[in-house]
């Protein structure tokens, strides 16, 4: 009676999901953290909730954008910056993904793009209440949100995969 109410496919896909957010994040911290463009570093870990968010839904899009906030709170050292915002990200790119544009990629990577900018947004409030100058800060920001898509467009594959049930 108990196996009758678990969805093994369910468990299968959140494991897959949970997976892609780790190794994103790795990625995320090893690799793309050391290459620079203006001297400005990559910062795709919102497109893993964008992703997640298009392909099944707000609510999967919120509950993994709150482990992807998470692990990058912990990455970056903020206190509860990332974990408040990657869920509204997750939540919102699967709303969107449902009533307004479909999940392919380039829709996938406006929304993309619409997450750095309001992560960079979030980042360069916090940063000006610190007393720092704001227009290197805003070019900061729209450098690294640029700079950021072609490892977006890269995350949108393995993740439709797993929405699609292929793997």
């Amino acid at each position: 009676m108990i196996r009758d109410l678990i969805n093994k496919e369910k468990i299968r896909r959140c494991l897959l999901y949970l997976v892609y957010i780790l190794v994103a994040g790795f990625f995320q911290d090893t690799f793309f953290s050391s290459i620079s463009l203006f001297g400005v570093k990559m910062f795709f870990m919102p497109a893993a909730a964008v992703a997640i968010g298009a392909f099944e839904g707000g609510v999967w899009g919120a509950a993994f954008g709150l482990i992807a906030g998470y692990l990058t709170d912990i990455s970056y050292g903020n206190v509860a910056l990332f974990t408040a915002l990657f869920p509204a990200i997750g939540f919102f790119a699967g709303v969107f993904a449902r009533w307004f544009v479909n999940a392919s990629l380039f829709a996938y990577l406006i929304m993309c793009f619409a997450a750095f900018a309001v992560s960079a947004a979030f980042q360069v409030f916090e940063l000006a209440l610190r007393g720092n100058e704001l227009l290197p800060m805003l070019w900061t920001a729209l450098v690294q949100s640029l700079w950021s898509l072609p490892m977006a467009a890269v995350l949108y594959f393995p993740c439709r995969a797993i929405g699609r049930k292929k793997v």
